[in-house]
């Protein structure tokens, strides 16, 4: 990538950090770069895994429903639509979660609403205002915590503000990346100890971090 591509493709803005880091040597810069968007890969990779147990393992806390099979926004018999269990704002966000999915011409199942839900959606249960649920239910979902709410809400937190940053492309060579990853695993772990040793098995992260240029 010549320095005219980098201007062109990158804007200035976006690689002077790069360019910055590596003091002003282009060839140097654009390996830092394609590192970067390496690395955000290998943490995708990892979040990939971890979103879908985190949700699985939090939606099994809660029984079957009537309206399972097809969910509606006017009908609350599953835990995702009850305003028993979720606040008008989560249940907003499975309301748009269900139109979304009929607009493109899907039945909103169960499953399909809990895939469609946002990470934020899921870090939103650790909050205070679920204490309740969180001491009758969420609990069970992390066997392997220390039992408190408080644990789970600031890991999801921190791992979901790093997810933001690699979802947008934004440069994380510059974070303690293993850290990171220790706080990913670390989540997955407290839900199920062999899906950590799974998933660690998998990633690719800490041999790209030997390999940082």
């Amino acid at each position: 990538m010549r320095p005219d591509q980098a201007e062109a493709w990158l804007s200035d803005v976006r690689f002077h950090a790069y360019s910055q880091a590596c003091d002003g040597e282009h060839d140097r810069a654009v390996a830092l770069y394609n590192w970067n968007a390496e690395a955000s890969s290998a943490f995708m990779e990892i979040l990939y895994h971890l979103e879908v147990l985190l949700r699985n393992a939090i939606d099994r806390q809660f029984p079957a429903g009537a309206s399972d099979g097809c969910l509606s926004i006017c009908i609350y018999d599953t835990w995702l639509c009850n305003p028993a269990i979720l606040t008008e704002e989560s249940r907003s966000r499975v309301n748009e979660g269900i139109t979304r999915l009929t607009l493109e011409g899907k039945r909103p199942t169960r499953g399909r609403v809990i895939a469609s839900m946002t990470f934020g959606f899921w870090g939103a249960l650790f909050s205070g205002r679920y204490e309740d649920l969180w001491r009758s239910t969420l609990v069970k979902a992390f066997p392997n915590g220390d039992g408190r709410r408080r644990q789970i809400n600031a890991l999801a937190t921190v791992i979901q503000r790093f997810r933001n940053r690699v979802a947008h492309h934004e440069a994380i060579f510059s974070l303690d990346l293993q850290k990171k990853l220790d706080q990913h695993l670390e989540l997955v772990g407290i839900i199920d100890p062999e899906a950590r040793t799974y998933i660690q098995s998998l990633s690719r992260v800490e041999k790209l971090l030997l390999e940082k240029p």
